[in-house]
């Protein structure tokens, strides 16, 4: 299982590295352009001409990184969403207005859902792979985990699968990341990535608390 957080940790690098060359030759161009056609004493600015080879150029170097951007982009996003390994654990979510529902298939009659008082908590197994089925009631919103750096819309009619690995954590967030009306700040959530012996024991307890 590819590591969300670790895959897409490349891609900012190669974006932080990109910025920051761009954000260095824009300075070095506006320092040479100021002091090189800057206006003499007793005259105008110097007059400039095109330079047809060397904007070529430029553009050329531009399609390149772009285009280099662009395959960093898609290979980590179908590296991240093209795994095979085993499925520890499914959960079934399902998005509304204006809240989140986790059922869990292995553990039947489970269900963390949104109350009127707190949201829900996600409990998954920690360092294993989760399969999510992420559907929704009603209009588009979006399944958002920072921590795993993931994001995977849920659209009217529509059925997504994917699969994760989260790292350990009592209260990792998770938030709705698609405007979806007035209470959509409501939408939020808690994953409760749990070791091992943690996780047996939720389960357990689950099942005995299940009428």
């Amino acid at each position: 299982m590819v590591r969300t957080q670790h895959e897409f940790a490349g891609v900012d690098t190669v974006y932080l590295a990109v910025a920051g060359a761009v954000l260095a030759i824009v300075w070095l161009a506006f320092a040479f352009a100021a002091i090189r056609y800057r206006a003499g004493r007793h005259g105008a600015a110097k007059p400039t001409k095109d330079h047809n080879v060397l904007e070529i150029g430029i553009a050329t170097v531009i399609a390149i990184v772009v285009a280099g951007l662009v395959t960093v982009t898609f290979t980590a996003n179908a590296s991240e969403t093209e795994n095979h390994d085993a499925i520890r654990f499914r959960v079934d979510v399902l998005a509304y207005k204006w809240g989140w529902q986790f059922t869990y298939p292995s553990v039947p009659g489970v269900v963390d859902r949104t109350t009127a008082t707190a949201p829900p908590i996600l409990h998954v197994p920690a360092n294993q792979t989760v399969e999510i089925t992420l559907r929704t009631q009603d209009v588009t919103h979006a399944f958002w985990v920072p921590a795993v750096k993931y994001k995977q819309d849920a659209w009217t009619g529509a059925t997504r699968r994917f699969r994760l690995v989260f790292p350990p954590g009592e209260h990792l967030s998770g938030h709705c990341a698609q405007y979806c009306g007035l209470r959509h700040s409501d939408m939020v959530f808690t994953v409760s990535a749990m070791g091992p012996a943690r996780f047996r024991a939720w389960s357990a307890r689950a099942r005995r608390q299940t009428p």
